[in-house]
């Protein structure tokens, strides 16, 4: 055990970044270490549950706007953030740095770098982040998820692992759960997914898509969906003309109990949600980000495609048409249900929260 050691974590504040950033802390936790936190207002929402002995919320923005007051008004903020990084480090010396991408996660990992703190980055998906693609030259490590890496640096003088996606515990604990595909009659669970930026195509499409499904199967389905606030009620109202009730909501707490009980998944191909979907074993319809940087998730979604866990519908593709012939087909097909149940599994990560976490310490440990 590393009694008295402290790690610093860098991440934006999505759940993307959030969750393997969390599922580290975590595993660093059990083994003696304290965690400091460096993240934006967004990622201070996880603050309640992320086991973090500081936190420290940055000023951060997007450097992609456009406008010279923007830019100069995101220049200043980054200027902020570095020097409130510096300081943080300098007061509470850090032994090791790993960033996880998003735009909060830069301020921290260049102050890492200034402080000469040995520091690393996980990229959560299959295409490297911008920030990530920033830090890594001189990083000590780039530690991946999948197999293929794309836009990684020729330069580089760290090592470069495939280590898979960290997890956080509350999914480990779903992790491969038994899947039991329904029963002819018997009920259907689905459950719908997809962050701020995806719930409001799946509000409009999902909800048509359903309700044009013949009667016979339609009554069997039980659906949980991700809902904005602010359309709630139009989703709801839908639901109710097709003669089904749904659990709307705009954020589930026990996310991991929800697709334990899934049948099927709807989602987008951000990276914590592909690796969640493949931990527990789940089949998943994916719809990646269009606008996602560099098309990431696009990547992310092969993964699962290629073993044949998921279909994978375009943004283009995906009308109330395609996604009712598509639900059609694979709610009558039970058996094919749980072969692409089976087949997430294959590609589910094995040991990566605690590969990492060794890593980490061998590099402290100047094993590395």
């Amino acid at each position: 055990m590393s009694e008295g050691k402290l790690i610093g974590l860098a991440a934006g504040g999505t759940g993307g970044h959030m969750f393997p950033a969390e599922a580290l802390a975590q595993e660093m936790k059990r083994r003696g270490w304290r965690v400091i936190l460096f993240t934006d207002k967004r990622g201070m929402r996880y603050g309640e549950t992320f086991p973090a002995d500081i936190l420290l919320e940055l000023p951060a923005s997007n450097p992609a706007i456009s406008g010279v007051k923007a830019k100069a008004a995101t220049g200043f903020a980054l200027m902020r953030a570095v020097r409130q990084s510096l300081a943080a480090i300098g007061t509470h010396k850090p032994d090791i740095m790993v960033g996880f991408g998003g735009y909060p996660s830069a301020p921290a990992m260049l102050a890492a770098r200034l402080r000469g703190i040995p520091h690393g980055v996980h990229e959560q998906n299959a295409v490297l982040g911008r920030v990530n693609r920033l830090v890594a030259p001189k990083a000590d490590f780039i530690a991946h998820a999948f197999t293929q890496l794309d836009r990684l640096p020729e330069k580089r003088t760290g090592a470069l692992l495939e280590l898979g996606n960290p997890v956080r515990d509350a999914v480990m604990q779903k992790a491969r759960a038994p899947y039991v595909a329904p029963a002819e009659f018997s009920q259907i669970d689905i459950l719908v997914f997809g962050g701020s930026q995806g719930a409001a195509l799946f509000s409009r499409i999902v909800p048509a898509a359903i309700s044009e499904l013949p009667e016979r199967l339609r009554q069997r389905l039980k659906i949980t969906q991700q809902v904005r606030e602010e359309e709630q009620e139009a989703v709801a109202a839908v639901y109710a003309e097709a003669g089904l009730q749904a659990d709307l909501r705009p954020f589930f707490a026990d996310m991991p109990e929800r697709l334990a009980r899934a049948h099927l998944v709807i989602s987008r191909a951000g990276a914590s949600s592909v690796t969640e979907i493949a931990t527990v074993g789940r089949p998943a319809i994916l719809v990646p980000l269009a606008i996602a940087m560099d098309d990431h998730q696009s990547g992310n979604a092969r993964v699962l495609e290629a073993c044949g866990a998921a279909k994978v519908m375009s943004e283009g593709g995906f009308s109330a048409d395609t996604l009712r012939e598509t639900l059609a087909a694979l709610l009558t097909a039970p058996a094919t249900l749980a072969q692409m149940a089976q087949q997430a599994l294959t590609v589910a990560p094995e040991r990566a929260t605690i590969r990492l976490a060794d890593h980490v310490e061998a590099v402290v440990a100047g094993n590395e």
